[in-house]
């Protein structure tokens, strides 16, 4: 049986990537900052490791135990993250931080901590976003994290290649999810952007966890350093 842990898996497209997994026989963890993990763990069937991504100490010693507990970890999704907005010359530093630690700085802790116990033909997945290749005003840090997303993505790839442990990422377009939702209701995000998907709709958490699952398994056993977009075609509408 396979084995995979996800960041962020207590909600969102962390969590439609642990149910899906489950379905396909995968024994799965769920690492999550927020407690409310344990009790979405125990309903969906998996375990819960509470862990905070922005600390290197604490994501060495849940993998190892981790590891410890259910054996080699053959996937890591790093779906941990968060997003602040405004306009860029009035983010306040608190904020700034806040996301590159989460988003970037989390998604690079957590593949450095589960690199030891990652066997050869074991695969990572990390979240990125459309953001990464367009602008959208109000989102200088998200866009600076998730484009340093696709960086590590490149890097690790290549430098782990020899193991191998193949590193790939996947940016989705606007994805019907609680961060979405909780924008909408704040009024920081329009659905007009949708007028800019050539689809014209939000993704699903299905759309996106397709091509994680995907990227994980062996039918994509010689795709590396790559970045897949679950966009409905944005990134290339003009």
């Amino acid at each position: 049986m396979k084995h995979a842990v996800v960041t962020g898996g207590a909600k969102g497209i962390g969590l439609g990537v642990v149910r899906e997994l489950r379905r396909e026989g995968w024994q799965c963890e769920i690492l999550d900052a927020d407690p409310a993990g344990q009790a979405v763990a125990e309903e969906v069937g998996v375990a819960f490791v509470r862990a905070d991504v922005t600390h290197p100490d604490e994501l060495r010693a849940a993998f190892a135990g981790l590891a410890d507990r259910f054996g080699p970890i053959d996937g890591l999704v790093n779906s941990a993250g968060i997003n602040r907005t405004g306009p860029s010359d009035q983010l306040p530093e608190a904020d700034w931080r806040r996301v590159i630690d989460i988003d970037l700085s989390g998604t690079f802790y957590a593949c450095q901590a589960a690199y030891p116990h990652m066997p050869p033909g074991s695969a990572i997945v990390n979240l990125a976003s459309v953001l990464a290749t367009r602008a959208l005003p109000g989102r200088v840090a998200y866009s600076a994290a998730k484009s340093g997303v696709v960086g590590i993505t490149r890097v690790l790839a290549v430098e782990w290649a020899a193991r191998p442990i193949r590193v790939n990422a996947v940016g989705p377009s606007w994805t019907d999810t609680p961060l979405i939702r909780d924008q909408l209701a704040a009024g920081t995000l329009d659905l007009e952007v949708l007028d800019r998907v050539p689809m014209r709709r939000l993704a699903q958490v299905e759309d996106v966890v397709g091509a994680i699952v995907f990227l994980l398994g062996d039918k994509a056993s010689f795709i590396t350093g790559q970045t897949l977009y679950v966009d409905g075609g944005y990134t290339w509408a003009g």
